[in-house]
């Protein structure tokens, strides 16, 4: 027993119910009065003292993790260096969390009561000057309202209505991502000659002016992902050493001056879920995933268009992958909250992803070399930040009026295409053509603040709904091209070019009467009486019905074997058939291929085949004109 006035000695120190004893932490108990007075009981606990010198609150837009920085003593004078340990962990019944980050360097006496009365004492130690600093550090960029004002997230701090506050603190983390930061706003003589430079971008690929048109709509257009989430992908294409990466990077660099054509925050090697990972935290700007180059190794080809469907049809849908923890909760995933540019030498495989991007084809003499430093030096200096500071500073006083009135913007442009027939390849081309504009609207009202003039706003705002019109009148082609109905037909008039399969005449099932070559047979000299003979290529994959009585002439498809055979050429050519057997014949039916029909008795839908006579035996077979084969 000690007595209670030992709390004051050197050496000693209580604080509650604990107290540092020759630089160790004890709990000490109250015992009764005895022969020496009241007094209390120590219990050492271990080693060392140690202090939580701050508590970091990590905001990854998803949820918030915590995490204590403490520095430590033993009681031999050895320093504890300063750690951070996620709260979960110090707070764990457990109790291990010193030696999981100091080693074996602190002792800690044993028992769970011991290690409760450590964690006790060790929080009320670090609380006796006032409570632990509270810290909080955004992982990612973009909008976020912090104490009743909209302020935008930047690895250099956040851009408010005020200007460039660095009393907020943004880590994106290691590597590239560090490189979104924002100067402070340009303002004055040095704002408009900022507006003058990236205004050029107009004008980078002098042959195709709607390529600058869409990359400076999409530059506007990133900032308002909080008004309205973006939900599709700039992909731009072509050969190696045509400009796209170029292009991409001076993009980017209106969101980080440090940004260049060798520091894009992801590329096509990254697995999927660090990409959604980075996306999901480039949220409101601008975002580029480089180097789409399928593989000649078939297998990494499919992995490659696997990914690439992954992440473009998250963007699509706003949708991530959500997965369970070890406790059965739900963990929600990462999905893609910024304007995404993906550069590369081919296109994704599939409609719907096409559907879901706005494809811009770049070519070697597009950009002028000549031309391309001064664009280079301008993204350098900084004046592309500068300017985008600008903007996000005009934009945050207006953020809760743009929330509410953006999305109807989007809306009334979205109906306006659609009505006019602006944007027919798809059905979500309206959508991305409206969002396209209402961004650059929007950029523009902000340069007539700045004191572009009037006059000038509207050539600029007619040079850019100009350009978006005519991207969006190429879409067509890429949707033709990745139309698998399309490609159903041409991979079996491919087929029968090459011999690997035939259709036969359906009375005898012999060469048809007319262009026998053409459906799959070959000749094989001639009969004793002279006339020509065939053999037969492949597979049987249906029958002709050449026309009678005035009928056109039609095709009748065995479904197994035609696709089967399609497949097949498509794998024989490094690549697939993306729709399953099923989902073909619908869509077949659904645009008015399939001439003849019947219900089913069951669901009352339409079957895509019918009994037909071959060689007089009833067949199911579908139905089609034989022009489909025959037309270019």
């Amino acid at each position: 027993m000690v007595p209670a006035g030992r709390a004051h000695q050197p050496n000693f120190f209580k604080f509650g119910d604990y107290a540092i004893k020759n630089g160790a932490f004890h709990q000490i108990k109250a015992v009764r009065a005895g022969p020496e007075g009241d007094g209390f009981v120590e219990f050492p606990l271990c080693d060392f003292t140690c202090k939580i010198v701050e508590e970091i609150v990590q905001d990854t837009g998803l949820e918030d993790s915590s995490f204590l920085r403490i520095e430590g003593r033993r009681a031999d004078g050895v320093p504890l260096p300063l750690v951070d340990v996620p709260a979960k962990s110090f707070y764990s019944s457990q109790g291990n969390w010193a030696n999981e980050f100091w080693g074996t360097a602190p002792f800690i006496h044993p028992g769970a009561s011991k290690k409760d009365n450590l964690r006790a004492a060790i929080h009320l130690y670090s609380k006796l000057n006032g409570d632990v600093p509270r810290r909080v550090i955004y992982k990612f960029t973009g909008w976020k309202k912090i104490s009743e004002q909209w302020r935008y997230l930047t690895s250099s701090g956040a851009i408010c209505a005020a200007g460039l506050i660095d009393s907020v603190e943004t880590d994106l983390g290691s590597g590239h991502m560090s490189r979104y930061a924002l100067p402070a706003p340009l303002a004055g003589d040095e704002l408009r000659a900022a507006i003058n430079e990236a205004l050029q971008l107009l004008t980078i690929c002098p042959n195709k002016p709607h390529i600058g048109a869409v990359l400076l709509a999409g530059i506007a257009r990133a900032p308002l992902g909080e008004c309205q989430p973006t939900n599709y992908v700039i992909w731009t294409h072509g050969l190696t050493g045509s400009g796209k990466s170029e292009l991409a990077a001076l993009c980017l660099a209106f969101f980080g001056k440090e940004f260049n054509s060798n520091s894009f925050p992801s590329n096509w090697s990254d697995t999927e879920n660090a990409m959604e990972s980075k996306a999901y935290r480039a949220k409101d700007g601008l975002f580029v995933v480089d180097d789409y180059k399928p593989s000649v190794s078939p297998t990494e080809a499919a992995k490659l268009s696997a990914k690439a469907e992954r992440f473009v049809r998250g963007t699509g849908n706003q949708a991530a992958r959500d997965r369970l923890a070890s406790s059965l909760d739900l963990n929600s995933g990462y999905y893609n909250r910024s304007l995404t540019i993906v550069t590369g030498e081919d296109l994704p495989k599939g409609q719907s992803l096409l559907a879901r991007s706005l494809i811009l084809e770049i070519a070697r003499p597009d950009i002028p070399s000549d031309q391309l430093p001064i664009y280079k030096q301008a993204a350098q200096s900084g004046k592309y930040a500068g300017l985008m500071s600008a903007y996000i500073q005009w934009l945050a006083s207006r953020m809760d009026q743009l929330k509410a009135d953006f999305p109807k913007f989007v809306l009334q442009y979205q109906n306006d295409a659609r009505n006019n027939g602006l944007t027919t390849s798809h059905p979500r081309a309206p959508e991305i053509y409206a969002n396209m504009v209402a961004g650059a609207e929007t950029f523009i009202d902000f340069l007539q603040d700045a004191g572009i003039g009037s006059e000038r706003a509207n050539v600029l705002t007619a040079d850019i709904e100009t350009g978006l019109k005519q991207a969006f009148s190429e879409q067509g082609a890429y949707q033709s091209e990745q139309d698998e109905v399309r490609r159903f037909i041409d991979l079996l008039k491919a087929a029968f070019s090459s011999g690997n399969c035939h259709v036969a005449e359906r009375l005898k099932k012999a060469p048809p009467e007319s262009h026998p070559f053409f459906w799959g047979w070959r000749n094989a000299g001639a009969d004793a009486v002279g006339d020509d003979m065939y053999n037969p290529m492949g597979d049987c994959i249906g029958y002709l019905n050449e026309q009678t009585s005035g009928k056109p002439c039609e095709v009748w498809l065995v479904q197994d074997n035609a696709f089967k055979v399609a497949a097949q050429f498509a794998r024989n050519q490094g690549d697939s058939f993306l729709l399953s057997a099923p989902a073909l014949w619908r869509r077949m039916i659904e645009r008015g291929l399939v001439i003849d029909t019947e219900l089913d008795a069951r669901t009352n839908k339409p079957r895509s085949t019918v009994k037909r006579s071959v060689a007089c035996v009833k067949i199911r077979v579908m139905v089609l004109s034989a022009e489909l084969f025959e037309a270019d």
